[in-house]
């Protein structure tokens, strides 16, 4: 695991050093959202299932080598978290980021093949409540998430349709949460209307 911390680091300082290279380019900048659809990887929830939310946010395409590869920054907000059904009754856990991602976008024609790491700050605090004890765990999520996000994105113009998947390498659940839900990771999948300037 820790192997896969570093990794993170390493491309994201990776990514940083191409920045300036790129900053020397002509870049464009752009808007997106879309849908989510999410899960957290925890052992401890009934019938858990997919949270449908949303994304929104903005972006840089930074060339750094011409019609090849390109910086594509971002930072957006993302509605994620997980379904589930205590006692028949369908409950979701809310959890809202703010994403900062820094993938490497290759360009196939129209089509953008991208790669790279992303970093998560949760801006909400969700509690949990546990149903069959009448217990709420207060504070149980870290507000810190990071990891792999890869996906394409088809380009018509300024217009851009992109999916995505994005899967959490950190454990999102406090220790206080852990005996009710155990250790959770995010996953969340996603697909986005764009547009460039």
């Amino acid at each position: 695991m820790k192997n896969k911390y570093a990794n993170i680091a390493i491309l994201m300082v990776l990514s940083l050093l191409m920045l300036p290279l790129a900053a020397q380019s002509q870049g464009r900048f752009g808007i997106r959202a879309g849908l989510n659809v999410s899960n957290i990887s925890f052992e401890g929830l009934p019938d858990k299932s997919e949270r449908f939310g949303y994304h929104v946010g903005i972006f840089a395409d930074l060339p750094v080598i011409s019609d090849f590869m390109s910086v594509q920054p971002e930072l957006s907000y993302s509605v994620k978290g997980t379904a589930f059904e205590p006692l028949g009754e369908r409950q979701t856990l809310d959890m809202n980021y703010v994403d900062f991602f820094l993938p490497v976008a290759f360009k196939l024609g129209s089509v953008d093949l991208q790669l790279g790491p992303f970093a998560s700050y949760l801006i909400s605090t969700p509690d949990y409540k546990v149903y069959n004890e009448n217990t709420v765990v207060a504070d149980a999520f870290n507000k810190f998430d990071a990891g792999l996000t890869g996906g394409l994105s088809f380009n018509f113009q300024k217009l851009l349709i992109g999916i995505r998947y994005n899967q959490g390498f950190l454990n999102v659940t406090k220790e206080n949460a852990k005996p009710f839900l155990s250790e959770g990771k995010n996953s969340v999948g996603q697909v986005s209307l764009g547009y460039r300037f």
